[in-house]
């Protein structure tokens, strides 16, 4: 640390962005919040009528300052959100990551539409999970899953309403990209799972071999 970062960091101190604490690192939690709410899970599928996802795993609820922060993330422009978010999926470890990842896997975010792009400026998705996917020593591919129309956000509507939002609208735009490989999918909230579902039957009527899921959140 260099020292006009020491001395930055000792006149504005990095404060938890769940209670306001100091802590130590930059989009780091304190322990307190993070004891709160860290609660990884494995979702099941098979109630959920998720019949293309082999498995799916979330991190945390969609509550409190998580949702603050994703709201904020998404639907006001705030990147920086992005950076507490990203420190949160930093703490999964090998017992919650097991049988989602491994070194053959080919992570690819659930997209945004084109014009949900130019407006906001950022897929949060990929500002959440392109550098965790890297350090992972993953593969990462943001441009073979595309949207190819703007739906209506989910949590606005009821489950046969999110149905039917989102039937159709994606595409794989590179099949051979696809083609017999085992794919992570990842989202930052999942509440019924329809998103993930249409994405993974399209994947996997492009030739994918297996798909399973990671979503930050679960609301």
């Amino acid at each position: 640390m260099s020292w006009l970062q020491a001395a930055l960091q000792l006149l504005f101190p990095l404060q938890c962005p769940g209670c306001g604490r100091e802590v130590g690192g930059k989009g780091a939690w304190c322990a307190g919040c993070v004891q709160e709410l860290w609660s990884p899970r494995r979702l099941d599928v098979a109630e959920r009528g998720m019949r293309h996802v082999e498995r799916c795993q979330v991190l945390t609820g969609y509550q409190g300052a998580v949702r603050t922060l994703l709201h904020g993330l998404k639907f006001q422009g705030r990147r920086a959100n992005a950076a507490p978010l990203s420190w949160l999926l930093s703490l999964a470890d090998e017992a919650e990551l097991a049988e989602l990842v491994s070194p053959d896997v080919l992570v690819i975010p659930v997209p945004v539409s084109a014009d949900r792009l130019a407006e906001r400026g950022f897929n949060q998705v990929e500002l959440l999970f392109g550098d965790w996917s890297r350090q992972q020593g993953l593969e990462w591919e943001a441009g073979t899953l595309l949207r190819r129309r703007p739906t209506t956000p989910q949590w606005e509507l009821d489950r046969t309403q999110r149905r039917e939002n989102i039937k159709g609208a994606f595409f794989v735009n590179a099949p051979a990209t696809v083609q017999d490989r085992h794919i992570l999918l990842v989202d930052d909230i999942v509440t019924t799972g329809r998103t993930l579902e249409e994405c993974a039957g399209v994947l996997r009527q492009a030739g994918a071999e297996s798909v399973r899921a990671l979503a930050l959140a679960n609301g």
